[in-house]
């Protein structure tokens, strides 16, 4: 949705912040009929089933609904959310800074690459850009690897962070998860986010919750500390980078 209507194109930068001045009616338009279309291709119900009164419920008599969407690009989208959506929530996940560095690393060149529009000189440590694309990555790009993704990583939660503790409406509509909370206590964290969302769980989330499959996107079997056997040396030549992130968002008692 985001790359359709705001393509990395219409600006000198190229990345995916979004700023709320671009949220025009056109624009916005765009955004709500694109969730519209959505919900009416699953129904307003689950993706697996769909349901016939939701549906009827959503685009007939035009209930509200709660849209969620989890997408890492929304860190450098929450301006734009807040002048679309006034009354929207933010749960922000946060993971141990080594562990998603390591992922990354790990990641960059099997999921999505960004290289279309993206010019990468000779001299550059990459050919082409892997995740979510912060402002001024272009000053990285001579970096090795594990540089790259931990700054990544680091700017990502900054535009959080920032936002947070410049914004007290903001802080009061946004809640924080810790991955490994949500490991460690599935149900208990997800019945703290369903209540900060005024929403009820199903069946359907519980299930999944306690069943615990790896995601779609697991490259290697998951394993606690994994970091530490597949990349220890590239974690430890980062920390400096990560270290005040990950102090910042409560992980300074992880550093063994």
């Amino acid at each position: 949705m985001w790359i359709r209507i705001f393509p990395y194109g219409r600006s000198e930068e190229l990345s995916d912040y979004v700023s709320s001045y671009e949220c025009n009616n056109r624009t916005t338009e765009a955004v709500k009929s694109f969730i519209l279309a959505k919900g009416i291709f699953h129904g307003f119900g689950s993706k697996q089933r769909f349901s016939l009164p939701v549906f009827i419920n959503n685009l007939v008599m035009r209930k509200s609904l709660r849209y969620m969407e989890k997408t890492i690009a929304n860190c450098f989208h929450i301006d734009a959310i807040e002048k679309m959506f006034p009354d929207a929530l933010y749960v922000h996940l946060v993971r141990d800074g080594r562990a998603t560095v390591s992922s990354m690393i790990e990641g960059w060149e099997t999921f999505v690459k960004v290289s279309a529009g993206l010019y990468f000189p000779k001299e550059s440590q990459i050919s082409n850009w892997s995740y979510a694309l912060p402002p001024n990555w272009k000053e990285v790009i001579y970096k090795p690897l594990e540089e790259i993704c931990a700054w990544s990583w680091v700017e990502h939660n900054r535009y959080i962070v920032e936002k947070l503790d410049n914004d007290t409406e903001f802080s009061q509509r946004y809640m924080r998860v810790s991955f490994e909370e949500f490991l460690e206590n599935p149900m208990e964290t997800l019945n703290k986010v369903a209540q900060f969302c005024d929403l009820e769980l199903t069946s359907e989330a519980t299930d999944y919750a306690c069943y615990k499959n790896p995601s779609r996107t697991t490259i290697s079997e998951p394993k606690v500390n994994k970091w530490k056997d597949k990349h220890p040396e590239r974690i430890a030549s980062v920390m400096n980078i990560i270290s005040p992130m990950m102090e910042s968002l409560g992980y300074s008692d992880s550093f063994v």
